[in-house]
């Protein structure tokens, strides 16, 4: 161990380079594939890369996806900033790579801090990788784009900030974190539950935790005033501390993201208070508010990424105090016992990735890098959609085909159409926002729900009803990837 110790230490720039690198390498794999494969989607690759790209071409931030203002959705100040990568590289999946890039670097900062309040470069690497690998990430990074995950790396670029005492970075960086999202000022907050329990940072986490409250509060309320709808989740705060508390753990989804969370790192962050406090905070937004936040107590998608910097620096307060107590014992007894329980630390996280089969378990499936003719099918037809003309498409093609000005996502869904071309009173039917000069669709059999919002056989009878009305003109057919021009829709053909 002696050896490795010293082999890392004189290396130590060159293996953080290439650790990196690697998960950049990894997690760019894992979102691009499923990109590749027509699994990413409208929500929420789709009408982010809209936003972005209309920002590259200096374009109003109304976004068609949503059919709103990109800030009366989600108050993402910073994606201005991404424009320019779009003159490298004008494609969706430049964000994609950056996103992986930019969660992949933020390892840095965690190693710094790990180094400093551990001074063991063995433990430093241990904590590291728990932290790049953290089941959150994983997912936060499958999951499509989302400004979130650049969030989570501002995030530990702060806490290193805090740690090492850089007042510039930090201004700056504080001042990212919240532009980047509305509820990054719980974050914000969190981690300022994190610090007030070091005396030495105690003025810092109450500004931080001051900010923060103030910061969402705001957000909140430009949001409503740039949504035709108001803020779109209304909260239902419980009354009393025990329903807050039972609400909490009151589903599968929320109890297996506890599980999740904690088992990773060995339950260690449990001892801290300050961890406690934080990851209670974040989980909070979701699970206390009700129904209305349901879609975000999955433990698989990007909301639980912010979770792994709240456990990993509980995890190094904990780690800190056990070296604290190690004190008395000589240097070479206690370093072999650091490196024990780091050890240890990493067998239980990587048996629980192999347990629980999470995200980046998908890149040692065939069926993950498996191409099937339909999607080469559908690239074919996707290339011959001009360039410029308005695009009415699925859920799964939508990201696909958001390098224009107006994109609109289709709902099926049924309608009292004037003369019944299903034969019946209501029929299935293709609903859209905008006048797109083009539908573009896969008609192909056992799609996902998540793909076309309905049932396979709605979703057909609604393509073909609209054929049987004049409304849709085929232009190419590619496979059972075909593209429509949209002759004249009339919308008082619907009745109701």
């Amino acid at each position: 161990m002696k050896k490795i110790r010293n082999y890392l230490s004189r290396h130590t720039t060159i293996f953080l380079i290439l650790f990196v690198t690697l998960l950049t390498i990894v997690y760019s794999a894992l979102s691009i594939l499923r990109h590749m494969h027509f699994q990413s989607g409208g929500f929420d690759l789709g009408l982010y890369d809209q936003a972005v790209w209309r920002f590259s071409q200096f374009l109003d931030p109304y976004n068609t996806v949503k059919q709103r203002i990109i800030f009366g959705d989600h108050f993402v100040l910073t994606l201005p900033f991404l424009s320019p990568l779009f003159y490298l590289w004008d494609d969706v999946r430049a964000l994609l790579l950056l996103q992986a890039a930019v969660i992949s670097a933020s390892v840095i900062p965690i190693y710094l801090i790990a180094v400093k309040r551990l001074r063991s470069r063995v433990g430093a690497w241990a904590v590291m990788i728990l932290y790049g690998l953290f089941f959150g990430i994983q997912y936060g990074v499958f999951f499509d784009f989302h400004p979130i995950i650049i969030g989570v790396s501002l995030l530990s670029l702060l806490a290193w900030a805090i740690e090492y005492k850089k007042k510039t970075v930090f201004w700056i960086v504080l001042v990212l974190c919240l532009l980047t999202q509305e509820n990054m000022g719980i974050a914000v907050m969190s981690l300022g539950f994190l610090y007030i329990f070091r005396a030495e940072y105690r003025r810092t986490a109450f500004f931080l935790i001051i900010s923060g409250i103030c910061y969402t509060l705001l957000s909140l309320k430009i949001i409503s005033s740039l949504s035709p709808i108001g803020y779109e989740y209304q909260a239902q705060i419980p009354q009393t501390i025990p329903e807050i508390l039972y609400r909490l753990f009151d589903s599968d989804e929320k109890r297996l993201t506890w599980l999740y969370s904690y088992s990773w790192f060995s339950f260690l962050p449990l001892l801290s208070p300050g961890s406690i406090l934080a990851v209670g905070a974040d989980l909070s937004q979701y699970f206390v508010t009700g129904d209305a936040y349901a879609r975000m107590w999955s433990p698989f998608m990007h909301h639980r990424a912010i979770l792994s910097v709240f456990l990993t620096l509980g995890l190094i307060d904990i780690l800190s105090f056990i070296v604290q107590r190690l004190s008395k014992l000589s240097f070479v007894v206690k370093a072999k016992l650091l490196n024990l329980l780091c050890i240890v630390l990493l067998i239980v996280a990587f048996t629980c990735q192999y347990r629980f089969h999470f995200a980046l378990n998908k890149l040692t499936k065939g069926d993950y890098w498996k191409e099937e003719p339909w999607m080469d099918d559908t690239r074919k037809l996707l290339a011959s959609v001009p360039k410029g003309v308005s695009v009415a498409t699925q859920q799964n093609l939508v990201p696909h085909l958001s390098h224009r000005k107006e994109i609109y996502l289709i709902y099926p869904r049924q309608h009292d159409i004037k003369g019944a071309p299903c034969g019946e009173s209501l029929c299935w039917w293709l609903d859209f926002g905008g006048t797109p000069e083009y539908l573009v669709v896969d008609t192909r059999p056992d799609q996902w729900l998540t793909q076309i919002l309905e049932t396979n056989e709605h979703w057909k009878s609604a393509i073909e009803n609209m054929e049987k009305t004049g409304i849709l003109s085929l232009e190419k057919k590619v496979g059972d990837a075909r593209m429509y021009r949209i002759l004249l829709y009339d919308k008082s053909l619907l009745v109701h």
